[in-house]
């Protein structure tokens, strides 16, 4: 009897180990953790304070991912920045030391992921290394309310994602003449960039001009658009790659 039971256990094991990838138990062990994003805030003109908790929020819901919110561009230098797996900036103005601009360049061109939200290009003026890793630089908006319009509608960042109108701030940009970019979206009306994406080194870049103020941060196209461009840019767009409902269609 006793034998059987051992017997039985031991091809309960062996069984286990050969269930295919899509089941279950595959699928939880190919999880990755959440993400620790060091979302940077700061700035003048916009509510840094109030609208990034908004998204910091969503983030934590739908992907599990923890933001760390700090107006501290210190936690940019090497020695500060090693502890996180990526990096959000929604900020404005200012200008980076060397020590943050080395921090922040290697830290993505490493092979780690870098976002931006609106006037992040607007950011950082005095570096050129990080325009170039941007790809654009602001130049001038007005605002109204327009429609977005997925350009590459095969792109892991937009997979499966309907155009959207939103209220908010139309940024134009100036580009870097090293950038290698992809435009995921446009606005509808006069064809500007609204969203797009590059390599840098190792790793990923996602920019978007959108997310002014309040509508922009609660309109679900808008958030929908910043989970799928995080993912993307952090390398976790595939099913395995991160936690289940994260980046859900």
């Amino acid at each position: 009897m006793k034998k059987a039971l051992v017997l039985t256990l031991v091809l309960a094991a062996i069984a286990a180990m050969l269930l295919p990838m899509g089941s279950g138990q595959a699928a939880s062990q190919c999880q990755k953790q959440p993400l620790k994003i060091l979302f940077l805030i700061d700035g003048c003109c916009h509510d840094f304070k109030d609208l990034a908790p908004i998204l910091a929020d969503k983030l934590k819901a739908t992907c599990g991912f923890e933001c760390f919110i700090t107006a501290d561009r210190n936690e940019l230098i090497p020695a500060k920045i090693a502890k996180y797996d990526f990096v959000l900036f929604y900020t404005q103005g200012s200008e980076m030391t060397p020590e943050q601009e080395k921090g922040l360049t290697e830290f993505v061109a490493g092979g780690k992921g870098w976002a931006g939200i609106h006037s992040a290009s607007d950011s950082f003026k005095n570096s050129d290394a990080y325009f170039k890793m941007v790809g654009g630089r602001f130049k001038g908006h007005g605002n109204r309310k327009f429609g977005v319009h997925y350009t590459v509608k095969s792109h892991d960042a937009t997979k499966g994602l309907a155009d959207f109108e939103i209220q908010d701030e139309t940024y134009d940009h100036s580009f870097h003449p090293e950038s290698k970019l992809v435009v995921l979206a446009r606005r509808a009306d006069d064809g500007e960039p609204a969203a797009w994406v590059q390599n840098y080194g190792a790793g990923r870049v996602f920019y978007t001009g959108l997310g002014h103020g309040k509508e922009a941060f609660t309109n679900e196209g808008f958030q929908k658009l910043m989970m799928r461009g995080i993912c993307w840019a952090a390398g976790r767009s595939k099913a395995c790659d991160r936690p289940v409902g994260c980046c859900a269609k």
